[in-house]
């Protein structure tokens, strides 16, 4: 069973967020926009009939850069996947541009997702306009709340715990707590070349991760309690990435990406970080 994400719209988004990989590189992805054919054909070979039960796609991942509701053709996309019977499993960053911040529209992404992972950078209004600038701390935080208020659908707060962020990590807990959200995603932030100066002001050291865990345990989830993991090269064309063997990248232009690592997609493939030993998507501590 496997899944699938579609880079569909990695330059279009409402957000600056100076711990974006198309910030920290500096430049545009270039790719433009998937255009709806590629993403219905990407579903198709992996979702078909002749696919056996066991490698057939169990959902979609729409983006994993910019803002994926943003997406010129993200209506034809949900609605080819009902049809298919494919849940998406969208990570957003909590603005619902458009008709999706409408109750209706909301109710639609609960219905359609098998999970709506909703970003969070901040908490707190100061930290919000510098972590996630072009929106309003009090309008996440409200975006949220209408979310799980359906009462229905699975939603994940998903947390860049990075320095500015390590004395809120009690508030954002207590507070998921109280209006219902049962899963937090606890992730360290992640630096490609070129990004020290982020890495200063941003890292977290080994002892604060130390910490956390011990903090946040047994509940613990995501990046935040990898203990790091790598191969001996990164030469996977063709081939899975031992750790997302399960998981399929489809670039805009169409073309397959079996490698998740940040540094070799929007950094330097002959960075230290682009090999699988010194992964910066596995090894983000400071």
């Amino acid at each position: 069973m496997k899944r699938l994400t579609l880079l569909t719209n990695p330059d279009r988004c409402n957000l600056r967020c100076p711990l974006c990989f198309l910030n920290q590189r500096g430049r545009a992805f270039g790719m433009g926009e998937m255009p709806i054919e590629v993403a219905r054909a990407a579903i198709e070979r992996f979702a078909g009939a002749d696919v056996p039960a066991q490698e057939r796609l169990r959902e979609v991942i729409p983006s994993t850069m910019g803002e994926p509701l943003l997406y010129t053709y993200f209506d034809e996309l949900l609605e080819f996947c009902r049809t298919r019977h494919l849940p998406l499993n969208l990570t957003t960053n909590g603005t619902f541009p458009g008709k999706w911040g409408t109750e209706q529209g909301m109710e639609r992404l609960i219905d359609a997702c098998s999970d709506i992972k909703v970003s969070c950078m901040a908490f707190d209004s100061a930290t919000f306009d510098e972590m996630m600038p072009g929106f309003s701390f009090e309008r996440w935080r409200d975006n949220v709340c209408r979310l799980v208020g359906f009462g229905r659908g699975s939603v994940t707060l998903q947390v860049t715990v990075h320095k500015k962020l390590v004395a809120k990590v009690p508030e954002i807990f207590a507070w998921a707590e109280s209006i219902g959200i049962a899963r937090i995603k606890w992730n360290l932030p992640v630096f490609i070349s070129g990004g020290q100066e982020l890495r200063t002001r941003y890292g977290v050291d080994a002892a604060t991760v130390r910490e956390l865990r011990e903090f946040l345990s047994p509940r613990g989830e995501g990046s935040l309690f990898f203990d790091g993991f790598g191969g001996s090269s990164c030469e996977n064309a063709g081939h899975a990435c031992e750790f997302f063997k399960d998981e399929i990248w489809i670039l805009p232009d169409g073309s397959e990406e079996f490698c998740p690592n940040p540094e070799r997609r929007f950094g330097d493939r002959n960075a230290a970080g682009a090999t699988c030993g010194s992964c910066v998507l596995l090894k983000p501590i400071a």
